[in-house]
């Protein structure tokens, strides 16, 4: 109790305004960062000095709340029974663009309905938001356009006219890793991808995967056999099982998912499969996790990280530019060869 009488009332902008000699009004307008209103420089300096000696800081809620800024962006990352990994990296680079603007990053994985995802907007729980998970045509995308909403997508639509987007470009990548093993000398190629349901409901990056297996398919001197499999470490592993029970002659494996690829190798393993030199395999993964397998991944690096920093920077720019102009960005795609590819075993060429 003695403590609580004792202790000095924290300063407010009234006692900063009276140390600099200005009104308070001017201090709120100055703390706040409120560039529309002219203040001399001289007079700014002085403010910032009064409330450094006073120890004031500003009331970040009670800021946000009068200006009708949350200066909060979300991450709607969906999340269902077919996907038990999260891929943190999205998560990470975009909370690291939100902090360099001094704004909060959330994330929800829970299903959105058009009222729940309107009322982010309304009930000020948001400034904008990054879309994942994207769909040919996905509703979500078409209300945000229509209420003029700020959003930014990780991935592409059917029409992306007036969009702002990060991507990469997952059917060039599918195509090259085919192309990349038949050029070793492998002509029995599987293809581990994204879940079936996943495709059927429009998901831009499934869709493109599995066109980009039919145009390898007609292109190449093949043979080849899919399964499309939950993001899971057993689904991996129940995935790659079944491509080496059907064909057993597979001497090459794609995958258009590699986070939880340690499922495939123990998958290899169980079935007496050495990688690289019975099964030879290419992959899309982030650059580090590839390099931590053993052995090391060749493949595509998904630049996760770099995507939900780019797009969250995007979002911001829009939502702190007079005159924002829509960015669409593919980032680079190329393979990096590592450990898991090699010319297939000599007595399987042709078979």
């Amino acid at each position: 109790m003695h403590d609580k009488l004792n202790r000095s009332p924290l300063p407010t902008q009234s006692d900063v305004a009276r140390l600099a000699g200005v009104s308070r009004t001017t201090v709120s307008y100055v703390l706040s960062n409120n560039t529309k209103v002219s203040i001399p420089d001289e007079t700014r300096q002085r403010i910032w000095e009064a409330a450094e000696s006073l120890g004031y800081t500003p009331h970040m809620q009670a800021q946000r709340l009068r200006s009708g800024k949350t200066r909060t962006i979300t991450m709607l990352y969906p999340w269902d029974e077919t996907c038990t990994h999260i891929e943190l990296e999205f998560l990470t680079g975009a909370a690291r663009a939100a902090t360099e603007e001094d704004f909060f990053f959330n994330l929800i994985t829970a299903p959105m309905t058009e009222e729940s995802l309107l009322n982010l907007y309304r009930g000020r729980q948001t400034d904008g938001v990054i879309l994942m998970q994207i769909q040919l045509h996905d509703w979500r995308v078409d209300l945000l356009r229509e209420n003029n909403y700020p959003f930014v997508i990780i991935g592409t639509c059917e029409d992306n006219s007036d969009l702002s987007f990060v991507d990469i470009e997952y059917d060039k990548a599918i195509f090259d890793a085919f192309q990349y093993l038949v050029e070793l000398g492998h002509r029995n190629i599987g293809l581990l991808t994204f879940p079936a349901r996943w495709r059927q409901d429009g998901n831009t990056a499934p869709v493109q995967c599995m066109r980009a297996y039919t145009q390898a398919k007609a292109a190449f001197d093949i043979a080849t056999v899919v399964r499309e499999v939950p993001l899971s470490v057993e689904g991996m592993y129940q995935g790659c099982a079944q491509i080496l029970e059907e064909m057993p002659q597979v001497t090459g494996l794609v995958t258009s998912y590699s986070a939880t690829l340690g499922g495939a190798y123990r998958a290899a393993f169980d079935h007496g499969r050495r990688i690289p030199d019975d099964l030879s395999i290419v992959g899309i993964v982030g650059e580090a996790n590839a390099g931590m397998m053993i052995p090391a991944l060749t493949g595509f690096d998904s630049q996760n990280f770099e995507r939900g920093y780019r797009a969250a920077k995007i979002l911001l720019d829009s939502l702190l530019s007079d005159d924002f102009v829509p960015e669409q960005v593919y980032l680079p795609f190329e393979l990096v060869i590592r450990e898991t590819t090699c010319r297939p075993p000599q007595n399987l060429i042709g078979v």
